[in-house]
């Protein structure tokens, strides 16, 4: 499982961020080391805590979490 960390810090990331990952072909979970909801998910998102920075974890290639962290750079921690 790849993985990277980003910081959400208003309602419009919280969107953008879910746009970005519903659209990728693979399991994405967010969250802490107690909690992990689906990054597709607009009422998991928002259930977060967004004081800290999050973990963001994948199932995908090497190549696909490049691509994907390369298009959410802006939230990386």
């Amino acid at each position: 499982m790849k993985h990277f960390d980003i910081f959400l810090h208003s309602f419009e990331d919280v969107q953008d961020f879910v746009e970005l990952a519903t659209v990728q072909p693979f399991r994405i979970l967010v969250g802490n080391d107690r909690t992990r909801v689906n990054a597709k998910s607009f009422m998991g998102m928002f259930s977060l805590d967004y004081s800290m920075p999050l973990q963001v974890r994948m199932d995908c290639t090497e190549e696909e979490c490049e691509r994907f962290k390369a298009t959410a750079a802006r939230f990386l921690a």
